[in-house]
């Protein structure tokens, strides 16, 4: 028997509500597995792997890794403003680690030995900000060169002016002049102190993949679907393993993983640069990096000293990649009658200085070089202060000197 046409139009009405129904049932149904499924991978890789932190916390990591230093990656953690800290509280005494060596931090996470936040009345407080130079990669925390500079200090007629005399090495390693602008300003205010060195451009023109300090710190505080995503350690991973197939010239270099791979080009590029890679920190940028922490010590009153570096080709005579960012330092320096630590010629000016650079190593120097720099160093500090026998550094006119309370 045929189906009346008005029982068979209400049989459909009623029925396509149910498959809809039905539809939308299953799709919200595989929408919470898939979910289910992502939270339960990523808190198993959470549960297997550390905070990745920033890209460029990652790419120090293995760099640290493929230099084999060992214990020296615990020393190391995540920073959202500079990429990353010293750890606080780190010793390393392993015989088959030739680049940290002893207490590496104190428990404030400075490269010094303890000392209180709260000024002393009447004291002198020095704070040297710098990469590995200032640190001291290859040496013990007191024969670093603002170590030695606090010894000679004491030693001079300075001591007689001061109740006391501390300085303070804010030394990170792999610190180019954008992060220690950063860390400058997380710690000035803090520290309060009558004397800032800043001593960078060693890692500045590093070329480390297609992008500067400043481009991955934004990328990583722009608040994006991408910087969400990238605080899941399973969208870090996925992230870094496209990266490293995306690295130009890395693909040439065989080893067994794309991060080791990685690391050993970002090593070659410090001495012969990769041309399609991008540095670390532009000229521009540096001028730019340089010219803040000058305005940013005049803000809180305390005189700017830039330190120049050398590398062991420097120390000879020769060229080197550090050059141009040296004349952006001294324009900067003469522009605002800033005094200038020239560790560049004190090591020019002594031959023997070549060997004092420790092995496989064209920028870290021993105990003896530090004490070098250490003298180039006091002789822009007694300049700052006035003080009689003080040597002429190169500094045009009158140099910014310790405001009087």
């Amino acid at each position: 028997m045929t189906e009346p046409a008005s029982d068979r139009q209400t049989r459909i009405r009623t029925s396509r509500p149910k498959r809809r129904r039905s539809r939308a049932f299953r799709c919200g149904a595989g929408l919470i597995v898939a979910a289910a499924v992502l939270v339960s991978l990523e808190l198993s890789v959470r549960a297997l792997t550390a905070d990745p932190g920033s890209r460029r916390f990652q790419q120090i990591n293995q760099i640290v890794l493929f230099l084999g230093t060992h214990e020296s990656d615990l020393m190391l953690d995540a920073d959202p403003e500079r990429f990353w800290k010293l750890k606080p509280g780190v010793r390393i005494e392993d015989s088959r680690n030739d680049f940290w060596k002893g207490r590496v931090s104190n428990s404030l996470g400075f490269r010094n030995p303890e000392f209180e936040i709260a000024r002393k009345e009447g004291s002198l407080r020095i704070v040297c900000f710098g990469d590995s130079s200032t640190f001291g990669i290859g040496n013990r925390m007191a024969e670093t060169w603002p170590a030695q500079l606090e010894t000679q200090l004491r030693s001079t007629d300075c001591s007689a002016d001061f109740s006391q005399i501390e300085v303070i090495n804010a030394g990170v390693p792999g610190y180019s002049s954008w992060q220690g602008l950063q860390h400058m300003r997380q710690e000035i205010g803090r520290l309060q102190p009558d004397i800032v060195l800043a001593s960078y451009a060693n890692n500045d023109f590093w070329h480390w993949d297609d992008a500067t300090d400043r481009a991955h710190a934004e990328r990583f505080r722009q608040s994006t679907l991408r910087s969400v995503l990238l605080r899941s350690r399973v969208a870090c991973l996925f992230d870094d393993l496209l990266s490293q197939l995306r690295q130009p010239g890395a693909e040439a270099l065989q080893s067994p993983s794309p991060n080791k791979r990685w690391a050993q080009t970002a090593t070659v590029n410090y001495v012969s640069p990769i041309p399609q890679w991008t540095r670390r920190v532009p000229l521009d940028d540096f001028r730019n990096n340089l010219s803040a922490m000058a305005d940013l010590c005049g803000e809180h009153q305390a005189a700017c000293i830039f330190v120049k570096w050398p590398d062991q080709p420097l120390a000879s005579g020769q060229g080197s990649p550090r050059e141009e960012y040296h004349e952006v330092l001294g324009q900067i320096a003469a522009e605002r009658r800033l005094a200038v630590a020239d560790v560049v010629a004190s090591f020019q000016r002594h031959p023997w200085s070549v060997d004092t650079y420790i092995p496989n190593d064209i920028v870290h120097v021993d105990r003896a070089g530090n004490a070098l720099a250490a003298q180039a160093a006091l002789a822009a500090v007694r300049q700052v202060l006035g003080t009689p026998g003080s040597t002429d550094i190169g500094s045009p006119g009158p140099i910014a000197s310790v405001p009087t309370n």
